[in-house]
């Protein structure tokens, strides 16, 4: 919308309140606006019933008419030449001991056009925040830090489950609802929101029943303030699948590592990029180079090339490397230098394999040669 400002236009008429509202006078924006020369205005060829609405004439000519009111002010609907409605303000002035009675119009047109349109704006706008499938909100932080809701869409009604005539109705306290092991991680981001401008970004399980909780991500950033009281929009999205699918991966990886660590042979993986860093071993593995697995992740961050030369081992990354590129099953020997200082020459044999994802890795075994 053109936010530019606009010119008001003023218009002058004095009418007989004993003469069905006969113009006596006016000036030319009024006679130009009614489409009557001012000599037949003169003539008193016009009278202001004419020009306003039937639903209004009643109640303009009881304002104008009031005992003891020299001032009077209205609203109106008032007829162009061609029989159009211009919406006006008007001021009356009674002259004193006579029934004529002088009246200013304002056209105001455009402000209520505009008012119209941002009204209209505001309609649609709620009604594309509904359509939002997360839950949109604006909740106020307290000094005592209640957060307290002041609007939920219908998305959001459905995620905590409410409506919004109840949350009208009642203070929605949107930390009362939150989990007792999340609310603090949840006040803290809001305290940085609060300090430094940070958004907030966080996960927390909102209870939408007695006893029942779901998880949802909350992003939220400062509007505006009341007083000293930050307003916060916020968007809330229900992740509880997300999350009991992250839960049920966590599960399954931790039995595929458990299941791992025992399987018989010196195994281990590593990725296709960096084929001689160890992301996971087997507890044979650990017994067959003698560190304990502490000390293979920790002394030696997990990387074979520094129990190996240094030279044999850039050779054997080259070598690895390449053959994962256009071999699925691949064997390269070198010397490891094991617990107590010992050199094992060993075989290590390799296979490509592919994860759900796409992404490649390195099953392999040693073998002592």
């Amino acid at each position: 919308m053109d936010p530019a400002p606009y010119e008001v236009e003023f218009m002058n008429v004095v009418v007989d309140k004993a003469n069905d509202l006969q113009v006596t006078d006016a000036d030319s924006h009024f006679a130009q606006f009614a489409g009557v020369h001012p000599s037949k205005i003169k003539q008193g060829k016009l009278f202001l019933y004419d020009k306003l609405k039937p639903a209004d004439r009643e109640r303009v000519m009881q304002n104008i008419c009031k005992k003891g009111a020299r001032f009077t002010y209205m609203t109106m609907d008032l007829l162009d030449k061609k029989g159009t409605p211009l919406f006006v303000h008007c001021v009356g002035q009674n002259y004193e001991d006579s029934t004529l009675c002088r009246m200013t119009f304002a056209d105001v047109s455009e402000s209520r056009r505009r008012q119209e349109q941002l009204r209209a704006q505001a309609v649609e706008m709620n009604e594309l925040i509904d359509l939002v499938c997360g839950g949109v909100c604006l909740f106020k932080v307290t000094p005592e830090m209640h957060i307290e809701c002041l609007y939920l869409n219908k998305g959001c009604c459905r995620l905590f489950g409410t409506s919004q005539e109840s949350s009208r109705l009642r203070a929605y306290r949107l930390d009362e609802l939150l989990h007792p092991d999340d609310r603090s991680a949840v006040f803290q981001a809001i305290g940085r929101a609060m300090a430094v401008g940070e958004e907030v970004d966080c996960e927390c399980r909102v209870r939408v029943h007695e006893g029942e909780f779901i998880w949802c991500q909350l992003r939220a950033g400062i509007q505006r303030y009341e007083g000293e009281c930050p307003v916060f929009h916020a968007v809330f999205t229900d992740i509880t699948r997300i999350k009991a699918a992250e839960e049920k991966a966590d599960r399954e990886a931790q039995r595929m590592v458990s299941l791992f660590k025992n399987l018989p042979g010196a195994t281990f993986f590593t990725g296709t990029a960096d084929p001689l860093q160890l992301d996971l071993v087997s507890e044979d593995f650990i017994q067959f180079i003698g560190y304990s697995r502490t000390e293979l992740f920790q002394l030696f961050s997990g990387n074979l090339a520094r129990l190996m030369d240094e030279n044999e081992a850039a050779a054997v990354a080259v070598q690895l490397r390449t053959g994962a590129a256009d071999r699925r099953l691949l064997t390269v020997e070198y010397t490891l230098y094991i617990g107590d200082a010992c050199a094992l020459r060993v075989r290590d044999s390799r296979k490509v394999i592919e994860h759900p994802d796409g992404s490649k890795a390195f099953l392999g075994v040693l073998n002592v040669i």
